[in-house]
């Protein structure tokens, strides 16, 4: 299977297409929500969210060893080691999802006692988390055949899926909460939606790697091995990125109040996320091209993707991030309402810091996934991890720092893990040296964002808008001039290779 540019840019446009969608959904679904539940109720369910994702740990990295071998096995032609790899990943996550249905029993009975529930929230909760907990086991268990979908760089599918999944999420949100029902409703249509997706999903995989069979018997000790080998080290990256992004909630939620949950996950859970989701459904089409780069031995590709796939997902973040830093507050006031726009503005401006350069390595990421070598990134984001949770549990006792605390304990492990570990490891992968790294690549384009935020902090100051409508417009308004300062920083490629491939789309 030779992955052509047009195929990437494909992935990149659907996947971009399901995450704008559920970026707009979350504009008008989160303070829906937050008014019709309350800003306690709102905190309890979040914190609910935040401690079954726990329990997601368990997949043990088999999602990424489906995504490696049965992309690995199909581009090679060899449909048996993709077969074997898919039923044995399928196998284990079957056991495992009833493990996770009896820790969601158990988390449910002590999740009051545990966090600062109100008393009267403490029955609903324990439901929610049950339901929550099935929504994840059946994920974990046949949902692993999404991998399928991912492997064969079929992400359009696989968001048109994710669409109508998403739709049927938010109408039933819609109507419970208009019903007068709470949490607990909320999570049986996080539940039937999730249901309807991943059959929708197994359906489409069958059909379209029909090749590949599906066996529940015991697999081969050889084909378990392999998978581990490659899992085990995923496994260690998905505990630090849950150490890092879920267990802030868990520590508000445990030494300050449910409604300081809300208040923190308006800009962690909230925009935050919204952020990664987006560079994310760039970066993840990036693990299957780098495995079929290095399944063929083209280093040129590899590099180059790189090159350009960092300095894309920089060119999608950067603004995003800028604004929140710059206008963060202003948009909460605005979406929300003044009274939320305080403590999560700050929030935000501490976690969208370290961010920025995150994002920068997103690419280098997906790299180190595509060809297996991404043992090191695991270690090192579980350092941040660990790191992370010490100091946020340290800063949100001392001297009453609360949820800014957590905030500085998030920003510090991961600016030092972001700076230092990633463009040394990254130069060793590619060939392209540190200093290259932050030179040629992270350089630029931090360059052509200086203009566009100087110009977004001064119109906030001096144009407040008075609606979202108005704020919206002046972004938009605002964004071409980091356009024309990437234009002009990367001025040679763009004559010699934008403007002749207009050129010719014009000509035919």
């Amino acid at each position: 299977m030779q992955l052509r540019v047009r195929h990437i840019a494909r992935n990149v446009v659907f996947n971009w297409l399901g995450t704008i969608i559920s970026m707009v959904v979350s504009l008008y679904l989160a303070p829906f929500i937050l008014h019709r539940l309350g800003i306690v109720a709102y905190g309890v369910w979040m914190l609910a969210v935040s401690a079954v994702a726990y329990l997601a740990l368990l997949d043990l990295g088999m999602q990424n060893a489906v995504l490696r071998f049965v992309s690995k096995g199909y581009t090679r032609g060899d449909h048996e080691a993709a077969s074997d790899a898919m039923s044995a990943a399928l196998w284990v996550r079957l056991q495992i999802s009833g493990l996770i249905l009896l820790l969601s029993i158990g988390l449910s009975a002590v999740f009051p006692l545990v966090f600062k529930v109100p008393a009267e929230l403490a029955g609903d909760a324990r439901k929610a988390i049950l339901l929550i907990g099935t929504t994840t086991a059946l994920t974990m268990s046949i949902g692993v055949l999404g991998g399928v979908l991912s492997a064969l760089n079929r992400y359009d599918l696989s968001n048109i899926i994710g669409i109508f999944s998403n739709a049927l999420r938010v109408a039933g949100v819609i109507y419970v909460l208009r019903s007068g029902h709470g949490i607990v409703a909320i999570a049986v249509c996080e539940l039937i939606s999730t249901t309807t997706g991943t059959l929708l999903v197994v359906v489409v995989a069958r059909r379209l790697y029909p090749q590949l069979k599906i066996r529940l018997t015991k697999p081969a000790g050889s084909t378990l091995r392999q998978i581990w080998t490659y899992s085990s080290f995923a496994f260690l990256n998905t505990v630090a990125v849950q150490l890092v992004y879920q267990t802030d909630n868990l520590v508000v939620g445990a030494f300050v109040s449910a409604a300081a949950v809300a208040l923190y996950g308006i800009a962690n859970s909230q925009l935050i996320r919204t952020a990664n989701t987006l560079v994310n459904s760039v970066g993840s089409t990036f693990v299957p091209a780098a495995s079929t780069y290095e399944a063929a031995g083209d280093t040129a590709k590899l590099l180059s993707l790189y090159k350009n796939g960092t300095r894309f997902t920089m060119a999608i973040s950067l603004p995003i991030l800028i604004t929140f830093i710059t206008r963060g507050s202003t948009f909460i006031s605005l979406w929300l309402g003044q009274e939320y726009a305080r403590v999560p503005g700050i929030v935000l401006i501490l976690l969208s810091i370290p961010m920025i350069f995150t994002h920068g390595n997103r690419t280098a990421s997906a790299i180190a996934f595509g060809i297996e070598k991404h043992g090191a990134p695991a270690i090192a984001t579980l350092v941040e991890g660990f790191a992370n949770l010490g100091l946020s549990i340290f800063l949100v006792q001392w001297h009453h720092l609360g949820v800014y605390g957590v905030a500085i304990g998030t920003m510090v492990p991961s600016l030092i893990v972001q700076l230092f570990f990633w463009p040394r490891y990254i130069s060793r992968l590619v060939g392209l040296s540190a200093f290259e790294v932050l030179w040629e690549v992270w350089g630029p384009m931090f360059l052509a964002a200086l203009p566009f935020a100087a110009l977004s902090y001064w119109i906030d100051r001096a144009f407040p808008p008075h609606n979202l409508v108005i704020y919206f417009l002046q972004v938009i308004a605002v964004l071409p001039v980091f356009l024309a300062a990437v234009a002009i920083v990367f001025r040679g490629y763009v004559r010699s290779i934008i403007f002749p491939r207009i050129a010719a789309m014009l000509s035919t």
